[in-house]
């Protein structure tokens, strides 16, 4: 777990906790942002078994794996709108296949971009009111997740210092950090060294997930590229625990900044390079 608002000295220990100690492989989820997509589409990414969890951008799961005796996990995602007194109770019927919640989708990015904007103050008001008390009926709960930029760390910075002040000693309680990064492979590598540098160090059992990752208007094999560095990346990294790639989607589905090379589903509903490589066991 980690505490937003620690002593800012103890982050100086942060590099030290950097391990390359390897792992017995990242788990895979899927970020299901066309709804619905086909059946036949979801049933090529999940039936080998190596996608173990999924979510969707919101706290509804996707019906056809919620209704299939799949074993994929879901992972709700809770927005600054849907923080509220009733939260505890729209997640009760989810429990039995969910146990790690997602918050706050890119909270520093404005809605044309497709983030969740909100003041860092209120969004700590919120988290500590509504998002915090899940870990007591047995919920793994995340940061909020900010874009893979320096807007998105500032974002945090003052979300953290907003948790100091509203609950001093404390700050926000989280269990894992959620991660998005679009770019190539030493970007991201930055970006994580960045990340866990800002993270209070003293919580060793911190788990990263990277809930977004892709190389945006870049070909299919510049992608299957970031996607084989990016898996050896992670697996060789102890704390990271799962990534889920943004591509879960045929071609032409694509949105305009991502386009196509990012896909895992050929538009004939056949499996890309990068679909393969991804759901291969």
């Amino acid at each position: 777990m980690v505490s937003f608002g620690g002593s800012s000295s103890l982050l100086l220990l942060a590099l030290s906790l950097f391990s390359t100690t390897a792992t017995a492989g990242t788990s895979r989820g899927l970020a299901l942002g066309v709804e619905p997509l086909a059946q036949a589409d979801l049933k090529k990414l999940t039936d080998s078994g190596a996608v173990s969890w999924y979510y969707t951008w919101n706290m509804y799961p996707n019906k056809y794996l919620k209704d299939s005796k799949s074993n994929v996990k879901f992972f709700p995602l809770v927005n600054p709108a849907q923080a509220n007194k009733d939260l505890g109770n729209a997640l009760k019927d989810l429990r039995a296949k969910s146990d790690h919640l997602l918050t706050f989708n890119e909270p520093d990015m404005g809605k044309d971009r497709g983030g969740n904007p909100i003041d860092p103050g209120q969004a700590a008001q919120l988290y500590i009111d509504h998002i915090m008390p899940l870990r007591e009926k047995g919920w793994k709960i995340s940061h909020p997740v900010v874009s893979g930029s320096p807007e998105g760390r500032n974002w945090l910075k003052k979300f953290s210092d907003a948790c100091k002040a509203k609950k001093p000693g404390k700050g926000c309680v989280s269990d894992f950090v959620s991660v998005h990064w679009y770019g190539d492979l030493n970007g991201l590598k930055g970006h994580m060294e960045e990340l866990r540098k800002f993270y209070n160090p003293t919580a060793n059992n911190l788990k990263f997930y990277i809930t977004e990752i892709a190389y945006p208007a870049a070909s299919e094999a510049k992608n299957l590229e970031l996607l084989k560095g990016a898996s050896k990346y992670f697996d060789d990294l102890k704390f990271v625990e799962g990534f889920s790639w943004f591509g879960s989607f045929r071609q032409k589905d694509a949105n305009a900044w991502t386009k196509g090379g990012v896909a895992l589903v050929k538009n004939n509903g056949d499996l890309t390079s990068v679909g393969s490589f991804y759901t291969k066991k």
